[in-house]
């Protein structure tokens, strides 16, 4: 899909060595950190530790006691032996040798799943339960990009009778199919007419994304709403959410950086505004801003923090000396921990964070909208 070869096209940020001061020491020098190189890791690198097995518990139920042994009948069919147990009286045990019921941890095996056919799946769109509905339509990331599938998911999202809850998951399968200009200009629709459910226009906002990513219309769209049009607070942060995938942009990343320069906007819409600019910090202009809200006694203690997270893809002298200062000198401890984590940035929380997409070692790939 062209949406998942170019959202993080933002992420070739050039690496860069750091040469550090004669007064600092060999063990307090910090290695290069990039954004760049921290995004292209979290998309491209593969997950090195093995993939643990799936477990589940199986309950199992005595139903006879044979040879001082209890037998045990369990939910997967399997036959549990266990022997009898003397009860120890001083602990108040039951008198019994055999438990009631017991549980136990069980590994699945590993199964290729099968394809649902697009006929089931169209049928299970059209089901009239809506819980059905909403299921099929989570189901229907892989077949989206099917043109009757797509008409199907696409007739729910715009459906004003349908059930909120449904359309919302309509929008975030939909989200996969942004190559399909169709799509987001389905999403555009709804939010700049009509009076529509509030989370399903933070959804949309948030389905943007791989389109804004692609093409300056939408993010300009979404560029826009932030900045004169959407007036509900959190569908506006979920426009800002948005353009992440278009901050190296120049008119997006204008934005972003005075929603952050300025302090007339709320602590978390500029927290929000300092996430998406997390793919630009390779822009000087971003970056300068970044290190004097760090290092800002006057700023408040969250923007510090977020600024200070956002420095860990920041490959420039700069920022590692930042970095460094507060790390052996910074008084508060919560921002020195901020500076300590910046300085060897953990790739798993930097996803979440800033909210990244990332590839499976089985190829799969997990969009961000899908921890919204």
């Amino acid at each position: 899909m062209k949406i998942l070869s170019a959202i993080f096209l933002l992420a070739g940020l050039a690496p860069a060595s750091v040469t550090a001061g004669d007064d600092i020491s060999r063990t307090a020098q910090l290695p290069p950190i990039d954004a760049g190189a921290i995004l292209s890791q979290i998309q491209n690198s593969q997950n090195h530790f093995p993939t643990p097995p799936l477990t589940t518990l199986d309950m199992c139920v005595f139903f006879e006691f044979k040879n001082n042994k209890c037998l045990f009948k369990c939910q997967s069919g399997a036959i549990l032996t266990e022997p009898a147990v003397k009860p120890d009286f001083s602990a108040g045990e039951p008198a019994g040798a055999c438990a009631t019921h017991i549980l136990r941890p069980i590994t699945q095996t590993v199964f290729t799943n099968k394809a649902m056919t697009s006929t089931q799946l169209r049928d299970l769109l059209e089901d009239s339960n809506p819980e059905i509905r909403k299921a099929a339509v989570k189901s229907a990331k892989k077949q989206i990009l099917n043109s009757y599938i797509n008409e199907q998911v696409l007739e729910i999202f715009r459906n004003a009778n349908e059930r909120a809850d449904v359309r919302v998951e309509a929008a975030r399968t939909l989200s996969y199919a942004s190559s399909y200009y169709k799509v987001p200009d389905a999403f555009v629709e709804l939010l700049k007419y009509g009076t529509q459910p509030r989370e399903l226009r933070i959804m949309t906002y948030k389905a943007l994304f791989g389109a804004a990513a692609v093409n300056s219309r939408y993010s300009d769209f979404l560029a826009d709403a932030v900045k004169y049009n959407e007036k509900d607070r959190d569908a506006r942060r979920a426009a800002i959410w948005a353009l992440f995938s278009s901050a190296q942009n120049s008119r997006p990343q204008e934005l972003l950086t005075d929603l952050v320069k300025y302090g007339n906007e709320e602590e978390n819409t500029r927290i929000e505004a300092i996430v998406s600019l997390y793919g630009a910090v390779g822009n000087s202009r971003v970056r300068e801003l970044l290190v004097d809200l760090a290092k800002n006694a006057n700023e408040r203690k969250p923007v510090r923090l977020a600024a200070i997270k956002a420095l860990s893809g920041a490959a420039d002298s700069s920022a590692q000396r930042l970095i460094d200062d507060m790390i052996r000198s910074e008084r508060d401890p919560e921002l020195r921990a901020a500076a300590i984590e910046a300085a060897s940035p953990d790739l798993a929380d930097l996803k979440v964070y800033f909210h990244l997409g990332y590839k499976l070692e089985n190829g799969g790939y997990i969009s961000p909208i899908e921890r919204e």
